[in-house]
């Protein structure tokens, strides 16, 4: 490990989707050390795991192979390393397609790639079943046996350890699965620092600062909720760079020249999304104490974080899990015209009459008349004077069956018979597709094993 003053990591991705010039723009504008690229959420393992079931080839973020192509040949030269859980569920695989990219730049020789396995829990239910872990849904408390028990996905939130044993074999591309999102940080700082795996604070220092560029732009005044009229050139937003000091010494800017905002009130936005218990924040890695530390606004876009202070992490980790939970379809009319919400709970009404006399195996409709408060409920006041001139009706289907979701959505044809005012499906024609329930549990952490694999 080589010890350094500090170390300078941009946040190029933050979720799967995100703005592909983003991370070239990083490299080439951001004098960085590392670029970590955050692809996954809990519903993309669920994706991924769906195609991989299709190609055994597939299970991977596919834009990884665009970015890389993109920004390699820059990286090779800056001496950047990338740190990015594209890997999905098939590390393996996506790691060979960046090496193929590597092959096609004439690069393959100046790079090194390490994929982390081990995240995967999917073929391993039953031995640890076997093993006394319940997997039980830590929300619910329910049992696998209550929703059939078969489930779709399951990938633990592994920690920074396989990143550092992956930059330790000289890796200078590191693909990952289901890495915890800050933690892909917290490993480069890691490795470059020198930290140990119990040196509490430091690494609550590493977390803060992943946690702060693990969303890409949502950071730098792309999800400015208390000000976002004041964010400059939002259409040429900059994406997030934290710079960490060896004592764990956090500043917070964005690539320079570039629009967005970094001040106080964006940088505790971020800080506060998605955390739960802020004395307790659990990764992996570290529980952080979020109310440690303090956030001073250094003008220039450029705020400071300080003080941040840890404990040993619990003894399980969370599993993401799915399972399949029926099929859905939805559906959306728009109505414009004079009494337009009545216009679309007419067409609601006729609808509803016409699915109820099949008999069909459905949970009961769901729908939502858009624009009349539909997202805030109806305890919330209205926002507006009066009733909108338009208004979106939004009807969807949900059954075990999947063959009578199919016969509901032919239904849906009767919009046209009236009333009037509407126009073409604002959705396109309805489409059936299964759905996949949210299952969150946790697994002992000594159960799973990681392993890094150099391509």
């Amino acid at each position: 490990m080589k010890l350094v003053k500090s170390v300078r990591i941009g946040g190029g991705m933050g979720y799967w989707g995100d703005d592909i010039a983003a991370p070239l723009r990083l490299v080439r504008d951001g004098n960085l050390d590392y670029l970590v690229m955050d692809y996954l959420a809990e519903v993309t393992m669920s994706i991924l795991q769906k195609q991989r079931r299709r190609d055994p080839n597939a299970g991977y973020a596919t834009d990884i192979v665009d970015v890389i192509r993109s920004v390699l040949p820059d990286a090779v030269e800056k001496g950047v390393k990338i740190v990015c859980n594209a890997g999905g569920v098939n590390p393996l695989g996506c790691a060979e397609a960046v090496a193929r990219v590597a092959d096609e730049l004439g690069l393959r020789d100046r790079v090194k790639i390490a994929a982390i396995t081990g995240d995967d829990l999917l073929g391993r239910i039953e031995e640890l079943q076997a093993a006394g872990v319940t997997l039980d849904n830590t929300e619910t408390g329910q049992s696998l046996e209550e929703i059939g028990g078969e489930l779709a996905s399951a990938n633990a939130y592994i920690g920074a350890e396989p990143v550092v044993t992956a930059l330790e074999s000289g890796a200078t591309i590191v693909i990952a699965g289901r890495v915890a999102d800050p933690s892909m940080t917290l490993g480069a700082l890691r490795f470059e620092h020198g930290w140990h795996a119990d040196d509490w604070d430091r690494l609550a220092a590493g977390i803060v600062a992943g946690h702060l560029i693990e969303c890409g732009a949502h950071s730098t005044g792309g999800n400015h909720q208390a000000g976002w009229e004041r964010v400059p050139a939002m259409e040429d937003i900059g994406f997030p760079i934290v710079e960490v000091n060896a004592s764990g010494r956090i500043v917070f800017g964005k690539v320079p020249g570039s629009g967005g905002l970094v001040d106080r009130e964006t940088t505790i936005e971020q800080l506060l999304y998605e955390i739960g218990d802020p004395t307790a924040y659990l990764t992996p890695d570290v529980s952080c104490d979020w109310t440690s530390f303090t956030v001073t606004d250094l003008g220039d876009d450029q705020v400071e974080i300080v003080g941040c202070t840890g404990s040993p992490p619990p003894e399980t980790l969370k599993v993401s899990a799915a399972y399949r939970d029926g099929y859905s379809a939805t559906s959306m009319f728009l109505y414009s015209a004079p009494n337009a919400p009545g216009r679309a709970k007419k067409a609601l009404d006729v609808i509803s009459h016409r699915v109820n006399r099949l008999c069909l195996d459905l949970e009961p409709i769901h729908s939502d008349l858009i624009g009349m408060g539909a997202v805030h409920g109806p305890r919330t006041p209205k926002t507006y004077e009066g009733e909108p001139n338009e208004v979106v009706l939004r009807v969807g289907f949900r059954s075990r069956n999947r063959a009578d979701v199919s016969r509901a959505v032919a239904e849906l044809s009767t919009v046209f018979h009236g009333p009037p005012g509407k126009t073409n499906l604002v959705s396109g024609r309805a489409r059936v597709s299964e759905t996949l329930g949210y299952w969150p549990t946790v697994v002992p952490r000594n159960l799973v094993k990681t392993d890094v694999v150099t391509i």
